[in-house]
Protein backbone atom coordinates (compact mmCIF):
# COMPACT_ATOMS: atom_id res chain seq x y z
CA UNK A 1 0.00 0.00 0.00
CA UNK A 2 1.65 3.45 -0.71
CA UNK A 3 2.29 5.90 2.11
CA UNK A 4 1.14 9.31 1.68
CA UNK A 5 0.72 11.68 4.02
CA UNK A 6 -2.16 14.45 4.07
CA UNK A 7 1.05 17.19 4.17
CA UNK A 8 1.74 15.87 0.26
CA UNK A 9 -2.52 15.75 -0.68
CA UNK A 10 -2.23 19.58 0.29
CA UNK A 11 0.83 20.21 -2.24
CA UNK A 12 -0.37 18.22 -4.89
CA UNK A 13 -3.89 20.11 -4.86
CA UNK A 14 -2.37 23.54 -5.15
CA UNK A 15 -0.02 22.40 -7.99
CA UNK A 16 -2.97 20.81 -9.76
CA UNK A 17 -5.17 24.09 -9.22
CA UNK A 18 -2.82 26.36 -9.80
CA UNK A 19 -0.73 24.65 -13.09
CA UNK A 20 2.41 26.06 -11.53
CA UNK A 21 4.85 25.59 -9.40
CA UNK A 22 6.12 28.80 -8.41
CA UNK A 23 2.55 30.23 -7.48
CA UNK A 24 1.45 26.96 -5.82
CA UNK A 25 4.65 27.15 -3.73
CA UNK A 26 3.80 30.93 -3.10
CA UNK A 27 0.26 30.20 -1.89
CA UNK A 28 1.39 27.67 0.61
CA UNK A 29 4.40 29.67 2.17
CA UNK A 30 7.24 27.03 1.18
CA UNK A 31 10.12 26.90 -1.46
CA UNK A 32 9.45 25.92 -4.62
CA UNK A 33 12.39 23.38 -4.42
CA UNK A 34 10.99 21.91 -1.04
CA UNK A 35 7.34 21.20 -3.20
CA UNK A 36 9.08 19.82 -6.14
CA UNK A 37 10.50 17.30 -4.07
CA UNK A 38 7.92 16.55 -2.40
CA UNK A 39 5.33 15.79 -5.24
CA UNK A 40 8.10 13.37 -6.90
CA UNK A 41 7.86 11.32 -3.41
CA UNK A 42 4.61 11.38 -3.79
CA UNK A 43 4.72 10.08 -7.44
CA UNK A 44 7.29 7.48 -6.14
CA UNK A 45 4.64 6.34 -3.81
CA UNK A 46 1.65 6.48 -5.90
CA UNK A 47 3.45 4.68 -8.50
CA UNK A 48 2.15 6.91 -11.09
CA UNK A 49 3.19 10.49 -12.83
CA UNK A 50 0.27 12.92 -11.87
CA UNK A 51 1.67 15.40 -13.32
CA UNK A 52 3.66 17.04 -16.01
CA UNK A 53 6.35 19.52 -16.16
CA UNK A 54 7.31 21.84 -18.87
CA UNK A 55 8.54 25.55 -19.72
CA UNK A 56 5.35 26.87 -20.15
CA UNK A 57 3.55 25.15 -16.33
CA UNK A 58 2.11 22.34 -15.31
CA UNK A 59 -0.73 19.67 -16.57
CA UNK A 60 -2.15 17.47 -14.60
CA UNK A 61 -2.05 13.71 -15.80
CA UNK A 62 -5.61 11.50 -16.20
CA UNK A 63 -4.35 9.88 -13.17
CA UNK A 64 -3.86 13.01 -11.73
CA UNK A 65 -7.51 13.88 -12.70
CA UNK A 66 -8.90 10.90 -11.03
CA UNK A 67 -6.12 11.19 -8.01
CA UNK A 68 -7.27 14.93 -7.48
CA UNK A 69 -11.28 14.18 -6.61
CA UNK A 70 -9.94 11.52 -3.57
CA UNK A 71 -6.98 14.12 -2.46
CA UNK A 72 -9.60 16.93 -1.70
CA UNK A 73 -12.16 14.17 -0.50
CA UNK A 74 -9.58 12.47 1.55
CA UNK A 75 -8.53 16.51 2.90
CA UNK A 76 -12.31 17.45 3.67
CA UNK A 77 -12.85 14.07 5.58
CA UNK A 78 -9.77 14.33 7.63
CA UNK A 79 -10.68 18.36 8.25
CA UNK A 80 -14.59 17.00 8.56
CA UNK A 81 -13.10 14.14 11.74
CA UNK A 82 -11.58 16.77 13.70
CA UNK A 83 -14.70 18.69 13.62
CA UNK A 84 -16.97 15.66 14.28
CA UNK A 85 -15.05 14.74 17.16
CA UNK A 86 -15.64 18.74 18.47
CA UNK A 87 -19.13 18.69 17.45
CA UNK A 88 -19.94 15.36 19.34
CA UNK A 89 -18.67 17.06 22.64
CA UNK A 90 -21.31 19.51 22.83
CA UNK A 91 -24.10 17.03 22.03
CA UNK A 92 -24.23 17.17 18.17
CA UNK A 93 -23.58 13.95 15.40
CA UNK A 94 -22.18 15.14 12.72
CA UNK A 95 -21.98 18.42 10.13
CA UNK A 96 -24.15 19.60 6.96
CA UNK A 97 -22.16 22.19 4.75
CA UNK A 98 -25.11 24.02 2.92
CA UNK A 99 -23.96 26.72 0.82
CA UNK A 100 -26.82 29.89 -0.51
CA UNK A 101 -26.31 32.54 -2.38
CA UNK A 102 -25.11 36.00 -1.23
CA UNK A 103 -28.52 37.67 -1.82
CA UNK A 104 -30.52 35.36 0.13
CA UNK A 105 -32.55 32.37 0.27
CA UNK A 106 -35.29 31.75 -1.72
CA UNK A 107 -38.69 31.02 0.41
CA UNK A 108 -38.72 27.13 0.17
CA UNK A 109 -35.15 26.80 0.90
CA UNK A 110 -35.40 28.43 4.21
CA UNK A 111 -38.38 26.49 4.88
CA UNK A 112 -35.88 23.20 4.01
CA UNK A 113 -33.33 24.70 6.53
CA UNK A 114 -35.97 24.93 8.99
CA UNK A 115 -37.04 21.93 9.02
CA UNK A 116 -34.29 19.57 8.46
CA UNK A 117 -33.46 21.47 12.29
CA UNK A 118 -36.78 20.41 13.31
CA UNK A 119 -36.63 16.96 12.23
CA UNK A 120 -32.09 16.13 12.87
CA UNK A 121 -31.85 18.74 16.17
CA UNK A 122 -28.37 16.68 16.72
CA UNK A 123 -27.00 17.92 13.14
CA UNK A 124 -24.74 21.35 12.93
CA UNK A 125 -26.11 22.76 9.92
CA UNK A 126 -23.18 25.41 8.62
CA UNK A 127 -24.42 27.54 6.61
CA UNK A 128 -22.02 29.22 3.63
CA UNK A 129 -23.57 32.88 1.50
CA UNK A 130 -21.52 32.13 -2.19
CA UNK A 131 -21.66 33.50 -5.26
CA UNK A 132 -23.55 30.81 -7.39
CA UNK A 133 -19.79 29.60 -8.84
CA UNK A 134 -18.29 29.57 -5.65
CA UNK A 135 -21.24 27.21 -4.52
CA UNK A 136 -20.64 24.68 -7.85
CA UNK A 137 -16.89 24.79 -6.83
CA UNK A 138 -18.12 24.04 -3.47
CA UNK A 139 -19.90 21.07 -3.93
CA UNK A 140 -17.29 20.06 -6.58
CA UNK A 141 -14.07 20.25 -4.10
CA UNK A 142 -16.50 19.01 -1.29
CA UNK A 143 -16.40 21.86 0.68
CA UNK A 144 -19.67 21.92 0.85
CA UNK A 145 -22.34 19.16 1.30
CA UNK A 146 -24.97 20.72 -0.96
CA UNK A 147 -25.76 23.92 -2.34
CA UNK A 148 -29.22 26.29 -2.91
CA UNK A 149 -28.48 26.99 -6.50
CA UNK A 150 -29.78 29.14 -9.98
CA UNK A 151 -29.82 27.58 -13.07
CA UNK A 152 -28.19 27.29 -15.13
CA UNK A 153 -24.96 27.34 -13.47
CA UNK A 154 -21.52 26.29 -14.66
CA UNK A 155 -20.29 22.85 -15.83
CA UNK A 156 -18.37 21.20 -14.00
CA UNK A 157 -16.53 17.52 -14.26
CA UNK A 158 -18.45 15.41 -13.36
CA UNK A 159 -21.99 17.33 -12.88
CA UNK A 160 -23.21 17.67 -9.88
CA UNK A 161 -26.86 15.94 -9.31
CA UNK A 162 -29.64 18.46 -8.97
CA UNK A 163 -33.74 19.07 -7.35
CA UNK A 164 -35.50 21.88 -8.67
CA UNK A 165 -37.55 23.85 -5.49
CA UNK A 166 -38.65 26.23 -7.06
CA UNK A 167 -38.44 29.39 -9.39
CA UNK A 168 -38.22 33.18 -9.01
CA UNK A 169 -40.00 35.83 -11.65
CA UNK A 170 -37.94 38.32 -12.81
CA UNK A 171 -38.70 41.98 -11.94
CA UNK A 172 -37.40 45.32 -13.35
CA UNK A 173 -36.28 47.51 -10.33
CA UNK A 174 -36.50 51.38 -11.74
CA UNK A 175 -36.58 55.01 -9.96
CA UNK A 176 -39.83 56.36 -8.52
CA UNK A 177 -41.46 59.02 -10.77
CA UNK A 178 -39.77 56.75 -13.61
CA UNK A 179 -41.91 56.59 -16.83
CA UNK A 180 -41.50 52.55 -16.41
CA UNK A 181 -42.95 53.28 -12.74
CA UNK A 182 -46.37 53.95 -14.42
CA UNK A 183 -46.86 50.88 -16.20
CA UNK A 184 -48.40 47.71 -14.37
CA UNK A 185 -45.53 45.66 -16.33
CA UNK A 186 -42.90 46.63 -18.27
CA UNK A 187 -42.57 45.63 -21.92
CA UNK A 188 -39.08 44.06 -22.50
CA UNK A 189 -38.82 45.92 -25.38
CA UNK A 190 -38.63 49.32 -23.37
CA UNK A 191 -36.01 47.71 -21.32
CA UNK A 192 -33.68 48.61 -23.94
CA UNK A 193 -34.48 52.58 -24.09
CA UNK A 194 -32.85 53.07 -20.84
CA UNK A 195 -29.23 52.40 -19.46
CA UNK A 196 -29.28 48.84 -17.87
CA UNK A 197 -27.13 48.59 -14.90
CA UNK A 198 -25.62 44.93 -14.82
CA UNK A 199 -23.57 42.94 -12.94
CA UNK A 200 -20.13 42.15 -14.23
CA UNK A 201 -20.77 38.72 -16.18
CA UNK A 202 -17.60 37.00 -15.27
CA UNK A 203 -19.15 36.27 -11.74
CA UNK A 204 -21.77 33.99 -13.35
CA UNK A 205 -21.94 33.54 -16.96
CA UNK A 206 -24.04 31.03 -17.25
CA UNK A 207 -27.21 32.58 -15.88
CA UNK A 208 -25.71 36.00 -16.96
CA UNK A 209 -26.27 34.45 -20.61
CA UNK A 210 -29.37 33.29 -19.82
CA UNK A 211 -31.17 36.35 -18.38
CA UNK A 212 -29.90 38.51 -21.11
CA UNK A 213 -30.97 35.61 -23.65
CA UNK A 214 -34.80 36.29 -21.84
CA UNK A 215 -34.69 40.03 -21.97
CA UNK A 216 -33.21 40.44 -25.12
CA UNK A 217 -32.69 37.40 -26.68
CA UNK A 218 -29.24 37.79 -29.12
CA UNK A 219 -28.88 41.51 -29.78
CA UNK A 220 -26.28 43.41 -26.70
CA UNK A 221 -28.46 45.89 -25.03
CA UNK A 222 -27.15 49.59 -26.32
CA UNK A 223 -26.74 51.05 -22.77
CA UNK A 224 -25.14 48.63 -20.72
CA UNK A 225 -23.51 49.44 -17.79
CA UNK A 226 -21.55 47.08 -15.75
CA UNK A 227 -21.39 47.73 -12.49
CA UNK A 228 -17.79 46.76 -11.42
CA UNK A 229 -19.19 45.10 -7.69
CA UNK A 230 -20.92 41.88 -6.95
CA UNK A 231 -23.16 43.15 -4.37
CA UNK A 232 -26.62 44.20 -5.63
CA UNK A 233 -26.97 46.26 -3.29
CA UNK A 234 -24.84 48.93 -5.44
CA UNK A 235 -26.97 48.80 -8.27
CA UNK A 236 -29.94 49.01 -6.18
CA UNK A 237 -28.42 52.51 -5.16
CA UNK A 238 -28.13 53.61 -8.58
CA UNK A 239 -31.65 52.98 -9.58
CA UNK A 240 -32.38 54.94 -6.74
CA UNK A 241 -30.05 57.57 -7.69
CA UNK A 242 -32.07 57.65 -11.31
CA UNK A 243 -28.70 56.15 -13.28
CA UNK A 244 -30.60 53.37 -14.94
CA UNK A 245 -32.81 50.27 -14.08
CA UNK A 246 -31.90 47.37 -12.84
CA UNK A 247 -33.09 43.61 -13.66
CA UNK A 248 -33.51 41.19 -10.04
CA UNK A 249 -35.92 38.26 -8.86
CA UNK A 250 -38.02 39.17 -5.85
CA UNK A 251 -36.32 38.64 -2.28
CA UNK A 252 -36.25 40.16 1.20
CA UNK A 253 -34.57 43.33 1.48
CA UNK A 254 -35.28 44.51 -2.31
CA UNK A 255 -38.11 47.25 -1.48
CA UNK A 256 -36.48 50.55 -0.34
CA UNK A 257 -37.00 53.94 -0.85
CA UNK A 258 -36.61 55.78 -4.25
CA UNK A 259 -36.81 52.30 -6.09
CA UNK A 260 -40.46 51.23 -7.38
CA UNK A 261 -40.29 47.50 -8.47
CA UNK A 262 -42.30 45.97 -11.45
CA UNK A 263 -42.88 42.44 -13.26
CA UNK A 264 -42.18 42.09 -16.89
CA UNK A 265 -44.05 40.75 -19.49
CA UNK A 266 -46.50 37.72 -18.86
CA UNK A 267 -44.67 35.87 -21.20
CA UNK A 268 -41.79 36.12 -19.48
CA UNK A 269 -39.78 33.15 -18.15
CA UNK A 270 -38.87 32.58 -14.50
CA UNK A 271 -35.26 31.97 -13.12
CA UNK A 272 -35.23 28.50 -11.44
CA UNK A 273 -33.23 27.49 -8.04
CA UNK A 274 -32.98 24.39 -6.56
CA UNK A 275 -30.45 22.26 -4.58
CA UNK A 276 -27.22 20.52 -5.98
CA UNK A 277 -25.04 18.45 -4.65
CA UNK A 278 -21.97 15.72 -5.05
CA UNK A 279 -22.39 11.97 -5.73
CA UNK A 280 -19.61 11.39 -3.19
CA UNK A 281 -21.29 11.53 0.14
CA UNK A 282 -19.26 13.56 2.45
CA UNK A 283 -22.13 14.44 5.36
CA UNK A 284 -23.60 10.56 6.62
CA UNK A 285 -26.99 13.21 6.62
CA UNK A 286 -26.42 14.17 3.13
CA UNK A 287 -29.24 11.59 2.17
CA UNK A 288 -31.99 12.73 4.73
CA UNK A 289 -31.49 16.27 3.37
CA UNK A 290 -31.81 15.17 0.11
CA UNK A 291 -34.90 13.67 0.72
CA UNK A 292 -36.37 16.20 2.42
CA UNK A 293 -35.70 18.44 -0.69
CA UNK A 294 -37.51 16.15 -2.71
CA UNK A 295 -40.78 16.46 -0.57
CA UNK A 296 -40.63 19.96 -0.35
CA UNK A 297 -40.07 20.20 -4.05
CA UNK A 298 -43.24 18.07 -4.50
CA UNK A 299 -45.20 20.03 -2.05
CA UNK A 300 -47.75 22.80 -3.66
CA UNK A 301 -47.59 24.79 -0.31
CA UNK A 302 -43.95 24.46 1.28
CA UNK A 303 -45.13 24.78 4.97
CA UNK A 304 -47.25 21.37 3.91
CA UNK A 305 -43.95 19.54 4.36
CA UNK A 306 -43.78 19.96 7.88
Amino acid sequence: MATVDLRQFRYFIAVAEERHFGRAAANLHIAQSGLSQQILKLERSVGVQLLVRDRRGVEVTEAGEAFLDYARLTLELADRAVESAQLAERGKKGLLRVGTTVIGMPPKAERLLQIFGERFPDVEVDVHPRLISELIDGISTFALDVAIVFTPFKSVDPPPRYQELGSYELVAAVPEGHRLAKLERIPRSELLKEPYLDAPRNINPELSGYVHHILFGEMPHPQRVEVPVVEEARRLELVAKGKGIAITVVHPGLERPGIAIRPLDEDTPPVEYGVAWSAIQTSPFLDSFIELVREIAASEDPSSAA
